[in-house]
């Protein structure tokens, strides 16, 4: 993140322009700072549209206060670099109703339809933690039922209360480093659900039910995983058991990943923990997929740190997770110990993917096209697959 002036220059400048990271975001709300919006607009086309033009970075717009200076600072901003607009706009937000806080994010939207929006900062200010909850819940089952939110993050996780502005109330981390009952409901439910409540929550995955899928006979077709070596192996990670714990998963879910993880056992590594997250970027690109009508892998910018297999069918029946599953761990017969890279990677890619050493995360997904074929897609993080190295 560039996020204040100094970060433009010396060492700061060197790590931004260096990193591998896809993503890049502007200022951190610079009306404040005594940014302009013309010096941001001198900056964005001299430094910034460089990192998208010549190393393919995606740009995040600066991140504004919603009040009105920020607003039409924002405003003015985008006037001025419409012709090279950001990749992604960035929206803070603070307040005690999550009603005005969705008309906010939407009206942002509706200004600048093409770009996806990142909401990098939202939280309730009230000191009542039921209202904080009560804000929490709303706003987060919302923003993740909107297909132009690309992501966003509550604020904030840190021991101590940023200042007399942020609640205590909405902390999502105590002073000891633990999540509070906040933080644990938002990194472990999707959708996520007010203590007390008695309906059953369920994944917002867009999961068809299991009728959706005709039970016909049809071959399974795997797509040849050439893509998915990496050359670059960087798999240093610190896995936080309640930032991977997920909502109750589906049978076909479920079986997929316990497929997974009794493989996984046989070779003495650890067992992947679903993750609701690369679930939703496996089954978006699913519907990809469905759209183009071919098996072909993202590409690494579009999945950073994420390992990929992919698996195609005429037909299925009601678990096209389990059906892929079953065909990736399969091409174990045409692994033989070898190092990635050599023998015939496309006959064993998928299956040395799945019990790879270092990976700890998995999420699957899946669509159905007009005439019944189905596209699995399943993403893990970290990445396996590194020429040269084993998986196991």
């Amino acid at each position: 993140m560039v996020r204040v002036l100094q970060s433009t220059s010396g060492n700061d400048w060197n790590m931004i322009q260096d990193t591998k990271y896809p993503i890049i975001l502007f200022f951190n709300e610079p009306e404040r700072a005594g940014i302009s919006p013309e010096q941001a607009r001198d900056i964005w086309y001299k430094q910034m549209l460089p990192l998208r033009k010549s190393k393919g970075k995606k740009l995040g717009s600066p991140a504004v206060a919603s009040d009105e200076n920020g607003r039409k600072w924002i405003e003015k901003f985008m006037s001025l670099v419409a012709s090279e607009p950001p990749d992604f706009l960035c929206l803070h937000y603070y307040s005690k109703n999550p009603d005005e806080a969705i008309k906010y994010i939407q009206d942002m939207h509706n200004k600048w339809p093409k770009q996806k929006v990142m909401v990098t900062e939202i939280a309730c200010i009230d000191r009542d933690y039921n209202a904080v909850v009560a804000f929490t819940v709303k706003i987060c089952n919302w923003l993740d039922t909107q297909e132009w939110v690309f992501e966003y993050g509550l604020f904030d996780f840190q021991r101590k209360v940023a200042d007399d502005f942020v609640s205590p109330a909405a902390q999502l981390m105590d002073g000891a480093g633990n999540f509070t009952e906040l933080g644990k409901m938002y990194v472990n439910q999707q959708p996520i659900k007010a203590p007390g409540k008695t309906d059953v929550a369920v994944n917002a995955l867009n999961v068809p039910d299991n009728n959706s899928i005709e039970t016909k006979t049809g071959g399974g077709v795997a797509q040849d995983p050439g893509a998915a070596i990496f050359e670059d192996p960087e798999v240093s990670v610190n896995i936080n058991e309640d930032f991977i714990a997920a909502a109750a998963l589906d049978p076909d879910q479920q079986q997929a990943l316990n497929i997974h993880n009794e493989k996984r056992k046989s070779k003495g590594v650890g067992p992947l923990a679903w993750d609701n997250q690369l679930a939703k970027y496996a089954e978006d690109y699913a519907k990809h997929l469905v759209q183009t009508g071919k098996l072909e892998h993202s590409t690494g910018d579009q999945r950073p740190n994420q390992g990929e297999n992919l698996a195609g069918a005429s037909d299925s029946k009601d678990t096209p997770m389990v059906m892929a599953t079953e065909m990736w761990i399969g091409e174990e017969k045409n692994y033989h110990g070898e190092p990635i890279g050599q023998g015939d990677f496309g006959s064993y890619g998928h299956y040395t993917q799945c019990v790879w050493k270092s990976t700890t995360k998995i999420g699957l997904g899946w669509a159905k096209d007009a005439k019944g074929g189905v596209y699995v897609v399943g993403r893990y993080s970290p990445p396996g697959n590194f020429t040269g190295q084993k998986p196991y």
